[in-house]
């Protein structure tokens, strides 16, 4: 089993990834494997950033500020909460023409999902309350797939009640 200090840390900032699964890693110690942690759980016990051994994380954004479309491909961005779980939000969101899926994560587990939402009729406008389990991070991860080139959507995670 790895110790604290046989783990290597680093200090760089937040990036933008490649598609990956919301609050999942890769990779092992020799001693010992880091498969299925949360890398946000970690830092949050004083590690630092994890980048080398989980890879970046996504871009983070706070409450309330609108997220605007990443086009076609996943999009994942991290939106602090203000307090951790058990809580409640909204999700506004606007796909306009062209179906999207969006979804949110809380410590890794996936906590709601829209489906594939918007078409020329409806333009996908919609909100949804989304209910934080207990946990001890105060952020959600937001994921929208656009599978379509063109795709234009935007979303608002409100700032709990």
């Amino acid at each position: 089993m790895a110790t604290a200090g046989a783990l290597a840390v680093s200090s760089a900032g937040t990036s933008s990834a490649a598609p990956q699964s919301p609050g999942t890693g890769s990779g092992s110690l020799d001693s010992g494997s880091l498969e299925g942690l949360d890398p946000g759980s970690l830092e949050s016990l004083g590690f630092g950033s994890l980048d080398l051994l989980f890879g970046p994380r996504p871009p983070v954004q706070p409450c309330n500020q609108q997220t605007e479309s990443g086009g076609q491909g996943v999009t994942e961005t991290r939106h602090t909460l203000g307090r951790n779980g058990p809580t409640a939000f909204t999700l506004d969101y606007e796909t306009v023409n062209q179906p999207d899926r969006i979804q949110v994560f809380y410590q890794g587990r996936l906590i709601q999902d829209t489906g594939y939402v918007g078409d020329n009729i409806n333009e996908g406008t919609g909100s949804v309350r989304v209910v934080v389990p207990p946990g001890v991070q105060s952020e959600v991860v937001v994921t929208v797939t656009g599978p379509e080139d063109g795709t234009v959507w935007r979303y608002t995670v409100r700032c709990p009640d």
